[in-house]
């Protein structure tokens, strides 16, 4: 049932498919796809121990400003770019459902390309999702203080919005 009301913000966060992102059409995943590169009996993993995420989408805009508008200035739409965001502590014992650190790292170590979503993962709920590279990856451990990280994810593409559907795919987070 989706949530009703005001939505509390522990409740929303960044989660990373297990499904691997094809190359080209002639390697997609065989089997139901729902037309908008969401794969049925997808599993989604939720970037683990987060004190934050952010979700940031912006538009492009060139500037068409002539003398013929009295330098008041024009814009025509450009592009969309967005990215998603998550802070949080680092923990290494955490269970094969999440996504930790240690995964970041791997992964943009191996520049590779990922599916995310920003989603509370409750059936009815809204979700965005797309493909992704992790452009920037920090680790922090001040004197004192619980050892932190912080991972931006700059989408590759279009961005979809759609309904989170349990029947057809599984949000894993540390409750799981």
């Amino acid at each position: 049932m989706a949530t009703t009301g005001k939505i509390r913000s522990n409740a929303i966060g960044v989660y990373i498919s297990n499904t691997v992102l094809p190359d080209t059409a002639a390697t997609a995943p065989t089997g139901n796809t729902f037309g908008d590169n969401t794969f049925e009996n997808d599993t989604w993993e939720l970037v683990a121990c987060a004190t934050s995420g952010t979700f940031s989408g912006s538009l492009e805009v060139i500037d068409a400003t002539t003398k013929d508008n009295d330098g008041q200035r024009e814009i025509l739409p450009g592009g969309l770019t967005w990215s998603m965001t998550a802070e949080g502590m680092i923990q290494f014992d955490l269970s094969s459902n999440v996504r930790s650190s240690v995964d970041l790292f791997d992964l943009w170590k191996a520049k590779t390309q990922v599916r995310i979503a920003w989603t509370t993962a409750v059936d009815g709920d809204t979700m965005y999702y797309g493909a992704a590279y992790i452009t920037q990856l920090e680790e922090n451990a001040g004197l004192n203080e619980v050892a932190s990280f912080s991972v931006t994810f700059e989408g590759d593409g279009d961005l979809t919005k759609a309904i989170v559907d349990s029947t057809n795919t599984t949000f894993n987070n540390n409750n799981s």
